[in-house]
């Protein structure tokens, strides 16, 4: 019976019809194609989706190259231009003021003559900054390179404390987290712009002769005190984290394994810690600088000549206890005052705008919620 039936089926394959057979080829090859399309890829890390999220985030990612457009030109750029155009940030050219004291305007081509630049004419791309006629673009330049050593710096310096901190307090609890909250309660009660400039004098003068060989005068000086002093906020985001993760399965696992205390906090909780830290460290840079700037109407901060944005700024404007107005020697322009607010604005627009694309990204479902 067996046999029949294959001959039976034999001979009704031999029958069809051969526009019945390409049909069936057909209907066999989308079927066919339906099942390759088939996403059998394997299952991606944390990191890759959050980098394609971002990615897709057109705005934050825009705002991310931008940062990394104005590092690049402060640290790479300044000093290569430097070059190119035979001098320096605090070369001073008499020629590129008026009788008035005037600085010149963009794009100026000035004598260099009693300058100690390159003999001939020396261009200004953005004009003087001053009455001292130095090359304002070359100034932007270099103090963004001195404004970001500070806030990348000082941030840095509060991420570590803040963390350490943070994370002891929420993993151990009881009396160390009742005295680190109070400490931290405490010191969130002050003005941090008055509490950097009444303390900070007194470091400031053992630390403002001390470069590394890298910084300008004063720059480390502002890092120690602003990162000591800007670490508060950290430390109670990284306690509340520590606190919704002490208590979790993985940790249980760490402690019957045998794991240390410290071996738990550094190997199991930090790497959560990350996503929020990363965020927060971006507002905490855009923070530190208009921090910055502040301190230098204050009159605290990187002095002449050395230039910072917000030096730059208050170069225009004057401190708060030697305003510019009280010197009539000392003569402006409109463009040295819009330079240094426009890098500063920009800047800190930029990381905060970078800061919530990434947000978003490690957490899509937060705006959901």
């Amino acid at each position: 019976m067996m046999l029949e039936g294959r001959q039976h089926g034999e001979t009704h394959d031999l029958g069809m019809r051969p526009a019945d057979r390409i049909g069936t080829v057909r209907a066999m090859s989308s079927v066919a194609a339906r099942t390759s399309s088939v996403d059998v890829s394997l299952p991606t890390s944390g990191s890759v989706l959050t980098w394609r999220r971002l990615r897709a985030d057109r705005f934050a990612f825009a705002c991310g190259l931008f940062l990394l457009f104005v590092i690049a030109a402060c640290f790479l750029g300044g000093p290569l231009l430097a070059h190119l155009l035979g001098h320096g940030p605090n070369t001073v050219f008499p020629s590129a003021v008026n009788y008035n004291a005037k600085p010149v305007g963009p794009w100026s081509h000035v004598s260099s003559a009693y300058s100690g630049a390159s003999p001939g004419k020396a261009l200004l791309i953005l004009g003087g900054d001053g009455p001292l006629g130095r090359d304002e673009f070359l100034r932007l330049l270099a103090g963004g390179r001195t404004s970001l050593e500070v806030a990348l710096g000082a941030t840095a310096l509060a991420l570590v404390i803040g963390t350490l901190l943070g994370a002891v307090a929420g993993f151990y609890g009881r009396g160390i987290d009742v005295a680190l909250s109070r400490v931290t309660e405490f010191a969130m009660g002050f003005p941090i712009l008055f509490l950097i400039v009444a303390l900070g004098f007194t470091i400031a003068s053992r630390l403002d002769s001390v470069t590394l060989g890298v910084f300008v005068p004063g720059a480390l000086s502002l890092i120690v005190v602003i990162g000591i002093f800007n670490w508060f906020y950290i430390a109670r985001i990284v306690r509340a984290q520590v606190l919704t993760l002490r208590n979790r399965e993985f940790v249980e696992a760490a402690r019957m394994t045998g794991a240390g205390n410290w071996r738990i906090i550094r190997t199991h909780l930090l790497p959560h810690l990350v996503g929020p830290l990363t965020v927060y460290g971006s507002l905490v840079l855009a923070g530190t600088i208009i921090l910055e700037a502040g301190l230098s109407f204050l009159n605290y901060g990187i002095q002449d000549p050395y230039a910072s944005w917000g030096n730059m700024l208050s170069t225009n404007w004057g401190t708060i206890l030697y305003p510019v107005g009280s010197n009539p020697e000392w003569i402006t322009s409109t463009w040295t005052s819009v330079w240094p607010a426009v890098a500063i604005f920009s800047f800190v627009l930029a990381c905060a705008l970078f800061a919530e694309g990434l947000r978003r990204a490690l957490d899509p479902q937060a705006d959901r919620r």
